[in-house]
Protein backbone atom coordinates (compact mmCIF):
# COMPACT_ATOMS: atom_id res chain seq x y z
CA UNK A 1 0.00 0.00 0.00
CA UNK A 2 1.17 3.65 -0.33
CA UNK A 3 4.42 4.53 1.45
CA UNK A 4 5.21 0.79 1.37
CA UNK A 5 4.53 0.38 -2.36
CA UNK A 6 2.93 2.14 -5.32
CA UNK A 7 2.21 5.83 -5.72
CA UNK A 8 1.67 8.05 -2.68
CA UNK A 9 -1.08 10.57 -1.95
CA UNK A 10 -1.02 12.68 1.18
CA UNK A 11 -1.92 15.74 3.18
CA UNK A 12 0.29 16.95 5.99
CA UNK A 13 -0.67 17.46 9.63
CA UNK A 14 1.34 19.27 12.29
CA UNK A 15 1.60 17.35 15.57
CA UNK A 16 1.73 18.87 19.04
CA UNK A 17 2.61 16.72 22.04
CA UNK A 18 5.21 14.29 23.35
CA UNK A 19 6.96 12.05 20.85
CA UNK A 20 6.55 8.37 21.79
CA UNK A 21 9.56 6.19 22.50
CA UNK A 22 9.46 3.28 20.06
CA UNK A 23 11.93 1.35 22.16
CA UNK A 24 9.31 1.05 24.86
CA UNK A 25 6.23 -1.11 24.55
CA UNK A 26 3.64 1.43 25.72
CA UNK A 27 3.10 3.02 22.32
CA UNK A 28 2.43 -0.35 20.68
CA UNK A 29 0.09 -1.29 23.54
CA UNK A 30 -1.83 1.94 22.91
CA UNK A 31 -2.13 1.16 19.21
CA UNK A 32 -3.37 -2.36 19.92
CA UNK A 33 -5.94 -1.02 22.39
CA UNK A 34 -7.37 1.29 19.71
CA UNK A 35 -7.10 -1.11 16.77
CA UNK A 36 -10.01 -2.44 14.75
CA UNK A 37 -10.68 -6.14 14.48
CA UNK A 38 -11.64 -8.13 11.42
CA UNK A 39 -15.28 -7.15 10.94
CA UNK A 40 -16.98 -5.98 14.12
CA UNK A 41 -20.80 -5.72 14.22
CA UNK A 42 -22.12 -2.35 13.09
CA UNK A 43 -25.43 -0.57 12.76
CA UNK A 44 -26.58 1.78 9.99
CA UNK A 45 -25.19 5.27 10.46
CA UNK A 46 -22.27 4.14 12.63
CA UNK A 47 -18.60 4.71 11.85
CA UNK A 48 -15.87 2.66 13.52
CA UNK A 49 -12.31 4.01 13.50
CA UNK A 50 -9.06 2.56 14.75
CA UNK A 51 -5.44 1.71 13.93
CA UNK A 52 -3.83 -1.01 11.88
CA UNK A 53 -0.17 -1.93 11.66
CA UNK A 54 -0.32 -0.68 8.09
CA UNK A 55 0.41 -3.63 5.83
CA UNK A 56 -3.25 -4.51 5.23
CA UNK A 57 -6.74 -3.85 6.53
CA UNK A 58 -6.59 -6.39 9.35
CA UNK A 59 -2.89 -6.07 10.26
CA UNK A 60 -2.47 -5.84 14.04
CA UNK A 61 1.22 -6.73 14.27
CA UNK A 62 2.20 -3.69 16.32
CA UNK A 63 5.93 -3.92 17.01
CA UNK A 64 9.05 -2.01 16.04
CA UNK A 65 9.92 -4.37 13.20
CA UNK A 66 6.57 -3.76 11.49
CA UNK A 67 5.81 -0.13 12.47
CA UNK A 68 9.05 1.62 13.50
CA UNK A 69 11.28 3.12 10.81
CA UNK A 70 14.18 5.37 11.77
CA UNK A 71 12.81 8.60 13.17
CA UNK A 72 9.17 7.74 12.80
CA UNK A 73 6.26 5.36 12.75
CA UNK A 74 4.49 3.93 9.69
CA UNK A 75 1.06 2.50 10.41
CA UNK A 76 -2.55 2.70 9.21
CA UNK A 77 -5.76 4.55 10.02
CA UNK A 78 -8.96 2.65 9.32
CA UNK A 79 -12.51 3.98 9.15
CA UNK A 80 -15.42 1.57 8.61
CA UNK A 81 -18.87 2.78 7.66
CA UNK A 82 -22.07 1.17 6.42
CA UNK A 83 -23.76 2.19 3.20
CA UNK A 84 -26.85 0.31 2.05
CA UNK A 85 -27.74 1.02 -1.60
CA UNK A 86 -31.18 2.67 -1.65
CA UNK A 87 -32.23 0.34 -4.48
CA UNK A 88 -31.74 -2.67 -2.19
CA UNK A 89 -33.71 -1.04 0.62
CA UNK A 90 -36.60 -0.27 -1.73
CA UNK A 91 -36.48 -3.80 -3.17
CA UNK A 92 -36.61 -5.45 0.26
CA UNK A 93 -39.57 -3.30 1.28
CA UNK A 94 -41.40 -4.09 -1.97
CA UNK A 95 -40.74 -7.82 -1.56
CA UNK A 96 -42.01 -7.75 2.03
CA UNK A 97 -45.12 -5.90 0.87
CA UNK A 98 -45.73 -8.42 -1.93
CA UNK A 99 -45.64 -11.23 0.64
CA UNK A 100 -48.44 -9.50 2.59
CA UNK A 101 -50.76 -8.71 -0.30
CA UNK A 102 -54.31 -9.93 0.21
CA UNK A 103 -57.21 -10.51 -2.16
CA UNK A 104 -60.51 -8.86 -1.41
CA UNK A 105 -63.49 -11.08 -0.48
CA UNK A 106 -65.28 -10.28 -3.71
CA UNK A 107 -62.32 -11.55 -5.71
CA UNK A 108 -61.20 -8.09 -6.79
CA UNK A 109 -57.67 -6.73 -7.11
CA UNK A 110 -55.07 -7.58 -4.47
CA UNK A 111 -54.36 -4.94 -1.84
CA UNK A 112 -51.98 -4.29 1.04
CA UNK A 113 -53.65 -3.90 4.43
CA UNK A 114 -52.78 -0.70 6.25
CA UNK A 115 -51.11 -2.45 9.19
CA UNK A 116 -49.13 -4.72 6.84
CA UNK A 117 -47.30 -1.79 5.26
CA UNK A 118 -45.51 -0.94 8.51
CA UNK A 119 -44.81 -4.61 9.17
CA UNK A 120 -43.28 -4.96 5.71
CA UNK A 121 -41.00 -1.99 6.28
CA UNK A 122 -39.92 -3.29 9.70
CA UNK A 123 -39.18 -6.73 8.27
CA UNK A 124 -37.14 -5.23 5.41
CA UNK A 125 -35.09 -3.08 7.79
CA UNK A 126 -34.59 -6.09 10.07
CA UNK A 127 -33.29 -8.10 7.13
CA UNK A 128 -30.86 -5.31 6.28
CA UNK A 129 -29.62 -5.10 9.89
CA UNK A 130 -29.00 -8.86 9.88
CA UNK A 131 -27.00 -8.60 6.66
CA UNK A 132 -25.01 -5.68 8.09
CA UNK A 133 -24.13 -7.77 11.15
CA UNK A 134 -22.85 -10.44 8.74
CA UNK A 135 -20.50 -7.93 7.15
CA UNK A 136 -22.50 -6.87 4.11
CA UNK A 137 -22.64 -3.23 2.97
CA UNK A 138 -19.57 -2.41 5.04
CA UNK A 139 -17.22 0.14 3.47
CA UNK A 140 -13.82 -0.07 5.16
CA UNK A 141 -11.30 2.60 4.21
CA UNK A 142 -7.65 1.99 5.01
CA UNK A 143 -5.39 5.06 4.97
CA UNK A 144 -1.63 4.83 5.54
CA UNK A 145 -0.03 7.37 7.85
CA UNK A 146 3.66 8.20 8.26
CA UNK A 147 4.55 10.08 11.43
CA UNK A 148 7.96 11.69 10.99
CA UNK A 149 9.09 12.46 14.54
CA UNK A 150 11.99 14.63 13.35
CA UNK A 151 9.56 17.05 11.67
CA UNK A 152 6.66 16.71 14.13
CA UNK A 153 4.56 16.02 11.04
CA UNK A 154 2.14 13.29 10.07
CA UNK A 155 1.50 12.50 6.41
CA UNK A 156 -1.61 10.64 5.33
CA UNK A 157 -4.02 10.11 2.45
CA UNK A 158 -6.84 11.61 4.51
CA UNK A 159 -9.01 14.12 2.67
CA UNK A 160 -12.60 13.89 3.93
CA UNK A 161 -13.40 16.27 6.79
CA UNK A 162 -15.13 13.48 8.72
CA UNK A 163 -11.98 11.35 8.53
CA UNK A 164 -9.79 14.26 9.63
CA UNK A 165 -11.98 14.80 12.70
CA UNK A 166 -11.96 11.08 13.49
CA UNK A 167 -8.17 10.92 13.12
CA UNK A 168 -7.78 13.90 15.45
CA UNK A 169 -9.88 12.24 18.15
CA UNK A 170 -8.07 8.93 17.75
CA UNK A 171 -4.63 10.55 18.03
CA UNK A 172 -5.66 12.27 21.26
CA UNK A 173 -7.37 9.22 22.77
CA UNK A 174 -4.67 6.69 21.93
CA UNK A 175 -1.38 8.59 21.74
CA UNK A 176 -2.06 11.81 23.64
CA UNK A 177 -1.08 14.18 20.82
CA UNK A 178 -3.06 16.65 18.73
CA UNK A 179 -2.96 17.17 14.96
CA UNK A 180 -3.79 20.14 12.74
CA UNK A 181 -4.06 20.04 8.93
CA UNK A 182 -1.50 22.21 7.15
CA UNK A 183 -2.91 23.88 4.08
CA UNK A 184 -1.14 26.49 1.97
CA UNK A 185 -2.20 29.26 4.33
CA UNK A 186 -1.20 27.60 7.58
CA UNK A 187 2.08 26.43 6.05
CA UNK A 188 2.85 30.02 5.05
CA UNK A 189 2.16 31.07 8.63
CA UNK A 190 4.64 28.43 9.82
CA UNK A 191 7.29 29.79 7.44
CA UNK A 192 6.77 33.37 8.59
CA UNK A 193 6.54 32.45 12.29
CA UNK A 194 9.91 30.70 12.07
CA UNK A 195 11.38 34.05 11.02
CA UNK A 196 9.52 36.03 13.70
CA UNK A 197 7.21 37.62 11.12
CA UNK A 198 3.80 36.24 12.08
CA UNK A 199 2.26 39.70 11.86
CA UNK A 200 2.93 39.78 8.11
CA UNK A 201 0.57 36.85 7.64
CA UNK A 202 -2.62 38.70 8.51
CA UNK A 203 -1.84 41.42 5.97
CA UNK A 204 -1.68 39.02 3.00
CA UNK A 205 -4.46 39.49 0.46
CA UNK A 206 -5.13 38.09 -2.99
CA UNK A 207 -4.42 40.51 -5.82
CA UNK A 208 -5.68 40.47 -9.40
CA UNK A 209 -3.10 39.26 -11.91
CA UNK A 210 -5.34 39.73 -14.92
CA UNK A 211 -8.57 41.43 -15.88
CA UNK A 212 -11.63 40.22 -14.02
CA UNK A 213 -14.20 38.25 -16.08
CA UNK A 214 -16.91 40.29 -17.81
CA UNK A 215 -19.49 38.93 -15.36
CA UNK A 216 -17.90 41.15 -12.69
CA UNK A 217 -20.20 43.98 -13.76
CA UNK A 218 -23.31 42.09 -12.68
CA UNK A 219 -24.92 42.47 -9.28
CA UNK A 220 -24.75 39.68 -6.72
CA UNK A 221 -27.81 38.37 -4.91
CA UNK A 222 -27.29 40.86 -2.08
CA UNK A 223 -27.16 43.76 -4.54
CA UNK A 224 -23.40 44.35 -4.27
CA UNK A 225 -20.65 44.08 -6.86
CA UNK A 226 -17.42 42.08 -6.61
CA UNK A 227 -14.16 44.02 -6.68
CA UNK A 228 -12.22 43.74 -9.92
CA UNK A 229 -8.98 44.30 -8.00
CA UNK A 230 -9.57 41.74 -5.23
CA UNK A 231 -10.35 38.20 -6.40
CA UNK A 232 -12.33 36.33 -3.78
CA UNK A 233 -11.18 32.73 -4.51
CA UNK A 234 -14.41 31.20 -3.13
CA UNK A 235 -12.74 27.83 -2.50
CA UNK A 236 -10.60 29.48 0.22
CA UNK A 237 -13.53 30.77 2.28
CA UNK A 238 -12.57 28.66 5.31
CA UNK A 239 -8.91 29.79 5.24
CA UNK A 240 -8.55 32.98 3.14
CA UNK A 241 -4.74 32.82 3.07
CA UNK A 242 -4.94 29.50 1.25
CA UNK A 243 -4.93 31.65 -1.90
CA UNK A 244 -1.14 31.57 -1.47
CA UNK A 245 -1.15 27.97 -2.68
CA UNK A 246 -2.82 28.98 -5.94
CA UNK A 247 -0.46 31.93 -6.32
CA UNK A 248 2.39 29.48 -5.68
CA UNK A 249 1.23 27.42 -8.69
CA UNK A 250 1.29 30.60 -10.79
CA UNK A 251 4.79 31.29 -9.49
CA UNK A 252 5.98 27.78 -10.41
CA UNK A 253 4.44 28.15 -13.85
CA UNK A 254 6.24 31.47 -14.32
CA UNK A 255 9.52 29.86 -13.21
CA UNK A 256 9.07 27.17 -15.88
CA UNK A 257 8.44 29.73 -18.60
CA UNK A 258 10.98 32.36 -17.65
CA UNK A 259 13.76 30.42 -15.89
CA UNK A 260 13.49 27.04 -17.61
CA UNK A 261 12.13 25.59 -14.38
CA UNK A 262 15.36 26.06 -12.43
CA UNK A 263 14.75 27.49 -8.96
CA UNK A 264 17.39 28.17 -6.32
CA UNK A 265 16.21 27.34 -2.80
CA UNK A 266 17.70 27.01 0.67
CA UNK A 267 17.91 23.24 0.01
CA UNK A 268 19.79 23.68 -3.29
CA UNK A 269 18.63 24.02 -6.87
CA UNK A 270 15.34 22.36 -7.80
CA UNK A 271 14.24 21.67 -11.37
CA UNK A 272 10.58 21.45 -12.28
CA UNK A 273 8.22 20.90 -15.20
CA UNK A 274 4.43 21.36 -15.33
CA UNK A 275 2.72 18.76 -17.50
CA UNK A 276 -0.22 16.36 -17.94
CA UNK A 277 -2.66 18.08 -15.52
CA UNK A 278 -3.91 21.66 -15.23
CA UNK A 279 -7.13 22.63 -13.46
CA UNK A 280 -8.15 26.30 -13.50
CA UNK A 281 -11.02 28.05 -11.74
CA UNK A 282 -12.35 31.60 -11.81
CA UNK A 283 -10.81 33.55 -8.94
CA UNK A 284 -14.02 35.59 -8.65
CA UNK A 285 -16.29 32.52 -8.71
CA UNK A 286 -18.06 33.77 -11.83
CA UNK A 287 -16.89 31.99 -14.98
CA UNK A 288 -16.52 28.38 -13.87
CA UNK A 289 -13.67 25.91 -14.32
CA UNK A 290 -11.34 24.69 -17.03
CA UNK A 291 -9.78 21.23 -16.78
CA UNK A 292 -6.98 20.21 -19.16
CA UNK A 293 -5.24 16.85 -19.52
CA UNK A 294 -2.46 15.70 -21.82
CA UNK A 295 0.89 16.98 -22.97
CA UNK A 296 1.88 20.59 -22.25
CA UNK A 297 -1.49 21.90 -21.01
CA UNK A 298 0.08 25.26 -20.06
CA UNK A 299 0.95 25.92 -23.70
CA UNK A 300 -2.54 25.72 -25.17
CA UNK A 301 -4.38 28.72 -26.54
CA UNK A 302 -7.45 27.94 -24.41
CA UNK A 303 -5.22 28.03 -21.32
CA UNK A 304 -4.03 31.54 -22.15
CA UNK A 305 -7.61 32.71 -22.67
CA UNK A 306 -8.77 31.14 -19.41
CA UNK A 307 -5.99 32.73 -17.33
CA UNK A 308 -6.39 36.12 -18.98
CA UNK A 309 -10.11 36.06 -18.18
CA UNK A 310 -9.52 35.60 -14.45
CA UNK A 311 -8.94 31.89 -13.84
CA UNK A 312 -6.28 30.76 -11.37
CA UNK A 313 -4.61 27.32 -11.17
CA UNK A 314 -6.10 24.92 -8.62
CA UNK A 315 -4.13 21.79 -9.52
CA UNK A 316 -1.06 21.03 -11.65
CA UNK A 317 0.85 17.98 -12.79
CA UNK A 318 4.39 18.46 -11.50
CA UNK A 319 7.68 16.77 -12.32
CA UNK A 320 10.33 17.75 -9.79
CA UNK A 321 14.00 16.79 -9.75
CA UNK A 322 16.89 17.29 -7.36
CA UNK A 323 20.10 15.39 -6.55
CA UNK A 324 19.66 13.27 -9.70
CA UNK A 325 16.27 12.05 -8.51
CA UNK A 326 13.01 12.67 -10.38
CA UNK A 327 9.50 12.59 -8.91
CA UNK A 328 6.11 13.00 -10.58
CA UNK A 329 2.91 14.03 -8.83
CA UNK A 330 -0.20 16.18 -8.91
CA UNK A 331 -0.30 19.15 -6.53
CA UNK A 332 -3.46 20.95 -5.40
CA UNK A 333 -2.29 24.39 -4.40
CA UNK A 334 -4.77 25.67 -1.81
CA UNK A 335 -4.92 22.42 0.18
CA UNK A 336 -1.24 21.70 -0.50
CA UNK A 337 -2.32 18.15 -1.19
CA UNK A 338 -0.13 15.78 -3.20
CA UNK A 339 -1.63 12.87 -5.14
CA UNK A 340 -0.18 10.12 -7.31
CA UNK A 341 3.42 10.74 -6.25
CA UNK A 342 5.70 8.38 -8.18
CA UNK A 343 9.03 7.71 -6.51
CA UNK A 344 12.14 7.01 -8.59
CA UNK A 345 13.32 3.43 -8.64
CA UNK A 346 16.41 2.76 -6.53
CA UNK A 347 19.65 2.12 -8.39
CA UNK A 348 20.23 -1.15 -6.51
CA UNK A 349 17.42 -3.51 -5.65
CA UNK A 350 16.93 -3.61 -1.84
CA UNK A 351 17.56 -7.02 -0.30
CA UNK A 352 14.58 -7.08 2.08
CA UNK A 353 11.08 -5.62 2.35
CA UNK A 354 12.25 -3.43 5.24
CA UNK A 355 15.04 -1.94 3.14
CA UNK A 356 12.49 -1.30 0.39
CA UNK A 357 10.32 0.70 2.78
CA UNK A 358 13.30 2.58 4.22
CA UNK A 359 14.47 3.52 0.72
CA UNK A 360 10.98 4.73 -0.18
CA UNK A 361 10.66 6.79 2.99
CA UNK A 362 14.05 8.38 2.31
CA UNK A 363 13.01 9.23 -1.24
CA UNK A 364 9.70 10.61 0.00
CA UNK A 365 11.47 12.79 2.58
CA UNK A 366 13.80 14.18 -0.09
CA UNK A 367 10.86 15.02 -2.35
CA UNK A 368 8.90 16.67 0.44
CA UNK A 369 11.93 18.71 1.52
CA UNK A 370 12.40 19.92 -2.07
CA UNK A 371 8.71 20.83 -2.41
CA UNK A 372 8.75 22.69 0.90
CA UNK A 373 11.95 24.52 -0.04
CA UNK A 374 10.18 25.79 -3.16
CA UNK A 375 7.21 26.93 -1.10
CA UNK A 376 9.42 28.69 1.46
CA UNK A 377 11.24 30.51 -1.35
CA UNK A 378 7.89 31.64 -2.74
CA UNK A 379 6.47 32.77 0.62
CA UNK A 380 9.63 34.70 1.45
CA UNK A 381 9.48 36.47 -1.91
CA UNK A 382 5.75 37.16 -1.55
CA UNK A 383 6.43 38.89 1.77
CA UNK A 384 9.55 40.76 0.63
CA UNK A 385 9.97 44.30 -0.68
CA UNK A 386 10.67 42.85 -4.13
CA UNK A 387 7.15 41.45 -4.47
CA UNK A 388 5.64 44.49 -6.31
CA UNK A 389 8.27 44.01 -9.02
CA UNK A 390 7.57 40.27 -9.27
CA UNK A 391 3.81 40.91 -9.32
CA UNK A 392 4.25 43.29 -12.25
CA UNK A 393 6.32 40.64 -14.04
CA UNK A 394 3.60 38.03 -13.43
CA UNK A 395 0.93 40.35 -14.78
CA UNK A 396 2.98 41.12 -17.89
CA UNK A 397 3.71 37.43 -18.42
CA UNK A 398 0.01 36.51 -18.15
CA UNK A 399 -0.99 39.24 -20.60
CA UNK A 400 1.59 37.94 -23.09
CA UNK A 401 0.73 34.24 -22.85
CA UNK A 402 -1.36 34.05 -26.01
CA UNK A 403 1.00 36.17 -28.11
CA UNK A 404 4.00 34.19 -26.90
CA UNK A 405 2.37 30.88 -27.90
CA UNK A 406 1.50 32.29 -31.33
CA UNK A 407 5.10 33.32 -31.91
CA UNK A 408 6.33 29.87 -30.91
CA UNK A 409 3.85 28.22 -33.27
CA UNK A 410 4.91 30.46 -36.19
CA UNK A 411 8.58 29.81 -35.43
CA UNK A 412 8.03 26.09 -35.55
Amino acid sequence: MPFRSGSISYRRFAITGDIPNLMQGQVFDALREHALGELEPMKPGETHVGWTAGRHLFDRSFDYERVGFGSGMLYGFRADSVSVPPEIKRAYIAMAEDARMQTSKDGGAAYLPKDAKKEARDDALGRIETEISEGRYRRPKHMPVWWDFSKATLYGAISADAHVLALRRLMVDSLGVTIAPRTAGTLAHDVLAAKGRSSDYDDLRAEALSSAPPEIDGLREDGTKASADRPELPWTAAEPQDFLGNLFLFWLWWQCDRNEGMVETSEGEVSLVIDKVLDLECAWGLSGRTSLRGDMPTRRAETARAVQSGKWPRKIGLTLSQFDRVWECTLQGDRFEVSGLKLPKPEDKPQSWRLVVEERLDSFATFDAALMSLYRAFVEERCSRSWPTRRAELRAWISELGATRTMIAVGV
